[in-house]
């Protein structure tokens, strides 16, 4: 009997995330990419000229949103009529100078807003970093904050996507409503 309960549920769970994953395939959204440094955003002008940040974390988010929401388009900047949903990136802040890991710690924070009609209808900010230092493994800067940009590019596609699993109309809720970048950060930090 308990072997039988074990498939069923096992079914069941097979059917639920197809029919989760089946439903995401109609939808999809405008992406930012490039993503836009926010006017006080603390970087470092060498990092920012040589790692080019904003096509990064856009070409990241853009892949991963897409890989989820096949649907998905690049945008620029977005149209102030549009009636789809659009996501904006801005990076709040790169910490990190060039000596690759040697040079200690490195790390991007960025706000993801989620846009309709020209209104925001939800926004996260997220944090990832790489500890860097002498067992840090031997790496650039740029290739660096490259693998950061990817986990954030992973982590803003599973926010998306708890969005639109959560509610259609991804109606803010006291979870995903806009947040100062000081009061929420990213879940851990990227190991690499």
């Amino acid at each position: 009997m308990g072997s039988l309960r074990y498939c069923l549920n096992f079914v069941v769970a097979i059917v639920a995330l197809f029919l989760t994953t089946a439903s995401h395939s109609g939808e999809g959204f405008l992406v930012q990419v490039p993503a836009v440094f926010d006017s006080g955003a603390p970087v470092v002008d060498v990092v920012r000229r040589e790692c080019g940040i904003e096509s990064m974390v856009g070409n990241h988010v853009f892949k991963e949103v897409s890989a989820r929401f096949p649907k998905s388009l690049q945008i620029q900047k977005p149209g102030t009529g549009d009636s789809e949903k659009y996501l904006t990136l801005t990076i709040l802040s790169v910490q990190g100078v060039g000596g690759g890991s040697w040079s200690g710690s490195k790390s991007i924070t960025i706000r993801a807003d989620l846009l309709q009609d020209g209104k925001p209808i939800a926004t996260k900010v997220l944090n990832r970093g790489s500890r860097g230092g002498a067992f840090g493994g031997m790496s650039g800067t740029c290739p660096i904050m490259e693998r950061i940009a990817s986990a954030l590019g992973r982590d803003t596609a599973n926010w998306v996507q708890t969005l639109a699993s959560s509610a259609p109309d991804a109606s803010p809720t006291s979870e995903t409503q806009p947040t100062s970048p000081a009061s929420e950060q990213s879940e851990k930090p990227d190991q690499r």
